[in-house]
Order: C-alpha cells, then structure tokens, then sequence
C-alpha cells in the first residue's frame, strides 16, 4: 500500500470528513488507484531530482525544480509580498511542495488551495507528505467549485470588506505550470479575481471618503426603524405573468417616455431617482422609487419633486430629508452600512427588511428588488452602461442640471461631461443594436454586476428595450413596439400593490410602539465595546457622532 496516500488522506479525513466521504463514495475507483504502491500518473511524468526528491513533467512542462524542489518552494513562498496579506491563495499546487513550505512559515495564516480537478488533487496526496499542511488551522480545500463559489469564498462572508478583509487581504500565488491542466477554468476565476478587487478598492477608498456622513445619516435616521415597513411585505409577492421594467437615466431612455403611459398599464415601474424628473415631466408616477445613495447630492434628485402615488425604497444611511419626499408611501430596504446593520440584528428586523445588496449603482438595486419581488421577466430602458452619442444622462435629468448649477465661465457644464466621458479608461464596445459605443472601465464594472447576478438567476428572463445601451451577457433587446403589443396586466399588478399595502398597515401597527421602545433602549448604549469589536475601522468616525 502508497504509506504517504495513507498518511495523506487519514490526515485529510480526519480534517475534513464530509469532503472524505463525498470522495470515497464518488471517486473509489481512483482512490484504490492511488493507494497503490506501483502508483502511475496518467496525466504526470514522475522524476527524480537531483536532491532524490520527486518531480512531475506535464505537457512538456516541469511543475517543479528538477534540482531541488524543496528549495525553489521556500524561496517562492518566503516573501514580503506573502507575510504582508492575511491569506494566502494557491491557483493549483502542482505536487504540494509550496503548500508544505508555506505551512512551516505562515501556519497562523489562513490558507486556500484552489483546484478544479479531483484527479490531480487525489495524484497530490499519493506522491507528497502534506502533514504539515494539514496542521495548518485556517485551511481551506476549494476542490472541483465552480468560480462564483471561489469567489463567495474569496470573499469570506464580509459584509463590509473594508480595510484589510476578504478578497484585498489575499496574496495570489498564480504559477502557470500549476495552472495549465485547467487554463480556461484559472482565467475565468482570474478575471472574476480581478473584478472583485477592483470592485472592493473602490468600496473601501467610497467609504474612507464618506464613512463620516453615511454614520451620521444612519444615526440620525434611527428613528425611521420605527415609522416605516421594510420591503419584506413584498417578497416573493409578484404574481405569474407580472413583468417588472427597471428605468435608468441613460440618453437612451428618451425612446420610451413618449409611451409611458401604456407601458405602465403592461409592467410594474422602477425607477431609479435620477430619472423621476422625467416622469413627472412626462406627468406619470412610478410605480416605485428607489435611492440608496447617501450623498447629499442623490437627495437633490429628488429635492422639490413629488410622486403621491409611487413607493419610495431606501435605507437609513440616506440623507435624513429623503425621508420627507411627498410619496405614497416610503419602504426600508437593509443597511449596506456598519451602523444601519447592527441595529437591524439588534432589533431582530433584519428580514423584515429585506437585502438588495450592492452592486456599484442604484440600478443593481432596483434589479435585486425586482428579484425580491419574484419577478421572472425584467425590462431595463435607460441602463445604457455606455455614452450613447456621447452622452451621460439624458437631456434634462437631475445629473445634468447638476452640472449647470455648480457650471461658471471657466469651467462650463460641458466641461463636466467631458470629465466623465473620457476620466475612466474608456473604449469603444458593442451595443445591442451590433455597432459600437462609446463606454469606460466604471460602467463595464456596473454591467458586469448584472452580468454575474444574472448568470446565477437562470430563471430570470431579461431584456433591454433600448438597443444602443451596452450589450451584456444575459439581456436580449426586446423591442419597444413588440413590448407594447403585450397584453396589460393591470389586475395583477394591482393586487401585487394591493397586497403589499394591507400588510404594511398591519404590521406597522403591530410592530411601531415595540420598535419604538427597543430603538430608544439600544440607543442608550450605542456605539459600544461590542460594536467597535466588529467594526474596529469605525472608531475615527464615530468618537463625536
């Protein structure tokens, strides 16, 4: 019997039962394989180097020193680079040798070994002694897992990954002879890889600039806990056949307010509230409302507007006038905040709630509520991603006002929008419509949300009425004309609203004088050991609040 697969796999069994038993249940032809002593590697040319060490050649390629492999991986892995990141990610591992030396220096670490292939993992613990891998305490074995699971992985479960968490505290070793057996497989992963942490570069350094106000807005609006329903009353609620349309304010949502009025008797409306000035412009009310932005400048959106029969969805970090908004009625999604969340768990109204998660823009959110709601078909007009004749909103909204009110002589409002257009690595992509458009490295981030939420909510079906907006994976362009000869589901979409509304009435009288109570009481002792426990980062924002 191979002594160093028994010794292996003991050790791994012993770590990690379940995993053990998934193998030896899926995989009992290889593993008899390996426990061979005469083992022979179909994929792997076993050598001896000069040191009487083993080394393996695929595809013509060495995976480790023919000389001394214990030496090459010590010095790999004894580096400045390494010790610097709490975690430390192997895209494969070829024989383990660099697994092994980075065990005997960084063991109090946290360790993650990517491999998609059982077959070489299984060749690994048959050829190389990998004990002290397996003391390693924080040791993750990501085997065979789809890239979006490495990355949920990746990321380990932080909410706020802010400072040195998740996927920014993670130094990659990325050798191509360990790779190579699966290259499209590590190029897709390392693509994701590098869209998160590009992703949570710009978080954490959004938070840095304006971590001061948004713990401000959410401790000013606490109160809000206790006067509004949260989105739960609408879970799940969508019936069958209700379609949802997200609305953007890209210049290409100009192709669709002509026809609001008859889209609304086919669709629920979501609009983001950059755009609502367009629809009082055109004289129609959304149906919903969404900001969740904490600057003041998302408030002056919506600022002297009014909307008497749409919902408007927010959360507390917003500023604390947004909740003034003349409206039917306002609805609480999920702090993305550190203060907003921890008085969410400490007065148990998490799920009352309801998360829409992030995703770099208000859109991403008005997506996920439309999810929320159980919608299968989701329309978008106005999501362009892109500068349709190089433009950035359309004609009139909020966002180019903006730039004429803080405009003057030396800097025009022209000037803005040429800093937007050509400030963010921009390039020409295809659009729906197969020409190209002019776009930037932020909104392809933005469309590549979409792109990775739709690609895990096969169920969903999802189009774009506006064909000049950038063409993502997973939308198809569905014409404004066909969109209008759909039937109207007015019935339905009443009895969505309706419903929600009997529940918000109900509950809000259950539930106000109960909030009301506990909010004072976690008040009273707020911010706290416990708190700066969690979020240490907070402490600078937080003294004089």
């Amino acid at each position: 019997m191979n002594s160093i697969w028994n010794k292996n796999f003991s050790l791994f069994s012993n770590r990690f039962p379940q995993f053990a038993e998934i193998l030896q249940k899926d995989y009992n032809d290889l593993i008899q394989k390996y426990c061979a002593e005469d083992l022979v590697v179909s994929f792997w040319q076993i050598n001896q180097a000069k040191n009487g060490q083993l080394f393996a050649i695929e595809n013509e390629t060495r995976l480790h020193s023919s000389y001394n492999p214990q030496k090459e991986a010590f010095n790999a892995v004894n580096t400045v680079e390494v010790s610097q990141k709490g975690t430390t990610v192997f895209y494969g591992f070829g024989l383990g040798y660099h697994l092994v030396e980075w065990s005997k220096i960084y063991k109090d670490k946290k360790l993650i070994v990517i491999e998609p292939e059982i077959e070489h993992f299984l060749a690994a613990l048959a050829l190389t002694d990998l004990s002290e891998v397996f003391n390693v305490e924080n040791l993750v074995f990501a085997v065979s897992c789809q890239c979006d699971q490495v990355i949920l992985l990746l990321e380990n479960g932080q909410k706020f990954n802010i400072g040195n968490s998740g996927i920014l505290d993670c130094f990659f070793f990325d050798i191509p002879a360990f790779t190579n057996h699966a290259k499209e497989y590590f190029e897709q992963l390392k693509q994701l890889v590098k869209r998160n942490i590009q992703k949570n570069k710009i978080n954490t350094a959004t938070f840095k600039k304006f971590g001061k106000r948004w713990c401000k807005n959410s401790i000013k609006n606490i109160v809000q806990y206790s006067k509004h329903e949260g989105i739960g009353v609408f879970r799940d609620k969508a019936p069958d056949g209700l379609p949802f349309l997200i609305v953007g304010a890209g210049p290409s949502v100009k192709e669709i307010l002509p026809d609001l009025q008859k889209i609304k008797k086919k669709c629920v409306i979501i609009c983001v509230e950059t755009v609502l000035w367009a629809f009082v412009k055109a004289n129609l009310e959304p149906d919903f409302v969404i900001l969740t932005d904490p600057q003041f400048w998302a408030y002056k959106h919506i600022a002297n507007l009014q909307a008497k029969n749409s919902f408007l969805i927010t959360d507390i970090s917003v500023y604390h006038k947004v909740f003034d908004f003349n409206c039917k009625d306002i609805f609480l999604c999920n702090s993305q905040f550190p203060v907003g969340n921890y008085f969410e768990r400490k007065l148990d109204i998490f799920d009352r709630l309801g998360d829409l998660g992030t995703g770099g823009s208000v859109a991403s959110c008005a997506w996920n509520f439309a999810k929320f709601c159980g919608a299968k078909e989701i329309f978008t007009a106005g999501l362009d991603f892109s500068f349709p004749e190089k433009q950035t909103h359309i004609k009139g909204s909020s966002s180019e006002q903006t730039f004429h009110t803080v405009s003057s002589r030396i800097i025009p409002a022209e000037y803005q929008t040429a800093k937007i257009l050509f400030s963010a690595d921009t390039s020409y992509e295809n659009s729906f419509d197969e020409t190209k458009v002019l776009t930037d490295s932020r909104m392809k981030m933005f469309a590549w949300w979409f792109e990775s939420r739709i690609a895990n909510s096969p169920e969903i079906k999802n189009f774009s009425l506006c064909k000049k907006s950038l063409k993502i994976p997973g939308f198809s362009y569905f014409s404004l004309q066909d969109f209008l000869s759909k039937k109207n589901v007015e019935d339905k979409k009443n009895e969505f609203l309706s419903i929600a509304e009997k529940n918000h009435k109900t509950r809000l009288n259950e539930n106000i004088k109960i909030n009301m109570n506990r909010i004072e009481e976690t008040i009273k002792t707020f911010p706290n050991q416990d708190f700066f426990q969690e979020f240490p980062f907070l402490k600078k924002y937080l003294k004089n609040p």
